[in-house]
């Protein structure tokens, strides 16, 4: 037998097949509870809740805004005020949050009507700090 082709197999300890198994079950595991914990958190933020009142803030003079839509799509035009809507959203203490809602146009802000339920969704924040 010539030593330069001898082939050399190593014995790999069942100690470390069982650690490195753990260790990729653990690794997938952290992984599945964290995709599922991404989740929840924007379940949970998701508010709905009534309008209790509508505002509407006029400017001295009509401004050019551009807005970007959910969708991602930019649009500009001439406003000549912010159309804001009060809503009152439950929370889990039991105590209630007012949310200012800005309303892009003044149709949306129209046919929006003092006691229908509207969804403020995840990204508002609260009117008042602190409350």
């Amino acid at each position: 037998m010539n030593p330069s082709t001898r082939v050399v197999k190593t014995k790999v300890p069942l100690r470390v097949v069982a650690v490195a198994i753990f260790i990729a079950l653990a690794v997938v595991g952290f992984i599945l509870v964290a995709v599922w914990q991404s989740g929840a958190g924007i379940t949970a933020a998701r508010m709905s809740g009534t309008i209790v009142s509508k505002e509407f803030r006029p400017f001295d003079q009509k401004e050019r805004q551009i807005t970007l839509n959910r969708t991602g799509a930019l649009s500009e035009g001439l406003v000549d005020g912010d159309y804001i809507i009060h809503v009152e959203v439950p929370q889990k203490t039991g105590k209630p949050k007012i949310f200012d809602v800005w309303l892009p146009t003044k149709k949306a802000y129209e046919e929006t009507k003092i006691g229908d339920s509207f969804d403020v969704g995840p990204y508002l924040v609260p009117s008042k700090p602190g409350s």
